[in-house]
């Protein structure tokens, strides 16, 4: 028997087996993965989920919410230029969680959502936020059935609302509403199954939704909305495409958050088909339809956050993990490397 061989096998294994265990203990996102999370001023309110926010000029609206006990109403200004939180008129409507918000027009608009409290839990009234004189002003109810878990965005000087729950069933009716003239139309249904704790964002004068559950099932698919047309169209990728794994693990989530900046949109945190809450962030690129993962959100991972674009910085807090709610706020930078140190 030939020893030398035998040793010089050994050592061979040896190194592979050293070699592949440091290749598997590195974190390739820290190599290879574009994005940075940098802690930021911290929420002034109670920690909460479920929160509203809107942004208007170069200031982002944080309120309302649940905390596992109560039902806020508080409403907080926060610049990002300065790092300050301001105390501004608070709701004063009733005290909800999961409700739309959006803005349009240089106002904010919050409606709809949900209150365990009541005998009617699921909501249906709009209100109307005016910067100018921190006052609020309730308008005309949503036209569709009072629900929460619903999507809202506004398009130019149209907003739109539609798909969620109303306590027995899922929805995907699509409501118009034109602020000046406070009406509500009913529109073309969202061609996409029904849902609730779906996603939505704008991008190019385009509305989208993705994700969210049906029947227990998680959503796999994704549209477009035209506002000129009322019209939508399926950006689902064929799963032929080399980004189809990227993208269904992108949208295949609910309660997780949405938001643009430099001309691309961004999923991050949320439930995904494990079922359990998430840090990923995916981005992705209407032009090349591409989808493609970025750092990880460094905070806890969560779901029911609030997030928001001024000024192409993005920020994500608030949400919660089980029983624990937060109340911390993250910037992201998707386009510098990873710095453990921020």
């Amino acid at each position: 028997m030939n020893y030398t061989k035998m040793r010089l096998s050994g050592y061979v294994l040896l190194i592979a087996v050293m070699m592949c265990m440091t290749a598997c203990n590195e974190d390739p996102e820290s190599e290879s993965t574009m994005g940075n999370w940098i802690l930021t001023t911290p929420f002034k309110g109670a920690r909460r989920a479920s929160a509203i926010v809107f942004t208007i000029g170069n200031k982002a609206y944080v309120g309302l919410g649940y905390n596992g006990t109560d039902y806020f109403t508080d409403l907080y200004e926060y610049d990002p230029e300065l790092g300050f939180w301001q105390t501004k008129a608070s709701f004063p409507g009733i005290g909800r969680e999961r409700a739309v918000s959006f803005s349009a027009g240089g106002k904010g608009y919050v409606g709809l959502g949900y209150n365990r409290n009541l005998v009617t839990e699921e909501l249906g009234d709009f209100w109307e936020y005016d910067p100018n004189t921190d006052t609020w002003t309730q308008l005309s109810d949503f036209g569709g059935t009072a629900r929460y878990n619903a999507v809202g965005f506004c398009i130019g000087e149209r907003c739109y609302v539609g798909t969620g729950n109303d306590g027995a069933n899922n929805y995907n009716d699509f409501w118009e509403y034109e602020p000046s003239e406070d009406r509500w139309t009913e529109i073309a249904s969202y061609p996409g199954q029904k849902r609730e704790e779906a996603l939505a964002f704008v991008l190019q004068g385009k509305g989208y939704i993705c994700g969210g559950r049906n029947n227990g099932l998680y959503n796999i698919d994704f549209w477009e909305f035209d506002p000129e047309g009322r019209s939508w169209t399926k950006r689902t990728p064929d799963s032929s495409e080399e980004y189809y794994d990227e993208f269904t693990s992108a949208v295949q989530r609910y309660n997780a958050v949405a938001f643009t900046i430099n001309e691309k949109a961004y999923i991050a945190t949320g439930v995904p088909s494990g079922g359990s809450v998430d840090n990923t962030v995916w981005e992705y690129d209407p032009g090349t339809q591409i989808w493609t993962q970025k750092t990880s959100f460094e905070g806890s991972s969560r779901s029911l956050a609030v997030a928001f674009s001024i000024n192409d910085r993005a920020f994500l807090g608030t949400g919660q993990s089980g029983s624990s709610r937060f109340d911390d706020m993250w910037e992201f930078r998707p386009n510098e490397q990873y710095n453990e140190d921020d």
